[in-house]
């Protein structure tokens, strides 16, 4: 039995099955984890990466599942062998395309917003340049 204090919340994990799926590359583990709260996905990976030393991005949470009444939840995971596997079996939600898509484009108007400053800085160099050259006589006459 594991303690691990997070956010002042005392949680206990205890393993109940570990299950090697060869055919998708993965452990299958299933936990019972005792907390006053239910953890979140993200606080499920951070606890096994530092309790088996594995990579947070090879770790999908599948399910967590509260008792009523209890304090204890089941958590079933699977922990890949390789970023290869899990990109090839894990498919991406919704949600996680859309967030790809609004950075995508984030970095597209950045992108572009940049280019515009750089063409911006060449016609003020230009401008500049043009003006140096102009005799004084006819920067006389624009001023007026």
């Amino acid at each position: 039995m594991v303690s691990l204090q997070l956010k002042q919340d005392k949680m206990e994990i205890n393993k109940i099955l570990e299950k090697e799926n060869l055919l998708f590359s993965r452990k299958e583990i299933h936990f019972e984890i005792e907390s006053n709260s239910v953890p979140r996905h993200e606080e499920v990976k951070k606890i096994l990466a530092e309790k088996f030393s594995l990579n947070p991005e090879l770790i999908r949470t599948q399910k967590i599942s509260g008792k009523f009444g209890t304090k204890k939840f089941d958590v079933f995971v699977d922990v890949y062998d390789s970023k290869k596997d899990f990109d090839r079996v894990v498919k991406k939600t919704k949600q996680e395309k859309d967030k790809e898509k609004k950075v995508l484009e984030e970095k597209k108007t950045v992108e572009a917003e940049a280019k515009r400053a750089v063409e911006e800085v060449k016609k003020a160099k230009e401008e500049a340049k043009s003006q140096a050259e102009k005799p004084v006589e006819e920067k006389m006459e624009e001023a007026q």
